[in-house]
């Protein structure tokens, strides 16, 4: 993707996720949350299955598997491999971020009133955005890089993965839905502004002496 793409689509989703942002603080979405969560019926097993293929632990498996099979196929890590767990690093930190800021209860849950630190310590509780629907379009973002004919496997994948936490009932609509943008919004980020963060990545990475870890 050329560099002028990049910003394109970059400012594209910046827009967007504004704009979602602010129907989500102003409740807006509150109708839609409700119809949807009332029409959807329940997930089982088969769902929750399907929507820890995104969780935070299995997604750390996937970058160990791809850092074994770059340290198997050229012996020091890949850029792909470094800008897949560097988007995830940064997603999971924005996504914690607004969960506390926005303090939305899950579907079912009360709303509470926790000082920061019990916020921060239970973020989890929260549901604005989904954890799970970013981590997978995150993933489905760079996979798609990786592998572009697989493209509508990967986003597929994503969005099996975002429709799951709508039928647990984990999540609003407006949650799915922010992720969505959020997700390529992330991996973008993380590789437009390489040129400044790879420098520092490869100056720890060289005091530490882990030249395994070096990219080119």
């Amino acid at each position: 993707m050329a560099k002028s793409e990049h910003k394109r689509g970059f400012l594209a989703l910046t827009l967007a996720l504004f704009a979602l942002l602010t129907l989500q603080i102003t409740g807006a979405f509150s109708g839609v949350n409700e119809w949807v969560n009332s029409v959807l019926p329940s997930g089982g097993p088969l769902t929750s299955a399907f929507t820890d293929t995104a969780s935070f632990a299995l997604t750390a498996v996937y970058i160990l598997l791809f850092l074994l099979w770059d340290f198997k196929e050229r012996g020091r890590l890949s850029r792909f491999t470094l800008e897949l767990t560097a988007g995830i690093a940064v997603s999971m930190v924005i996504v914690g971020l607004l969960k506390v800021l926005t303090s939305v209860p899950r579907p079912g849950e009360a709303q509470v009133h926790w000082s920061l630190f019990e916020a921060i310590k239970n973020a989890d509780y929260f549901a604005f955005p989904s954890g799970h629907t970013t981590r997978a379009a995150v993933l489905a973002y760079f996979l798609s890089r990786r592998w572009k004919r697989l493209w509508p496997l990967w986003w597929g994948w994503a969005l099996g993965v975002g429709l799951s936490r709508l039928f647990l009932h984990a999540h609003w609509f407006s949650d799915v839905l922010f992720s969505a943008f959020l997700g390529p919004w992330v991996a973008l980020l993380v590789e437009m502004t390489e040129e400044w963060w790879l420098p520092y990545y490869r100056a720890v990475v060289n005091a530490l002496k882990l030249g395994v870890l070096n990219v080119e």
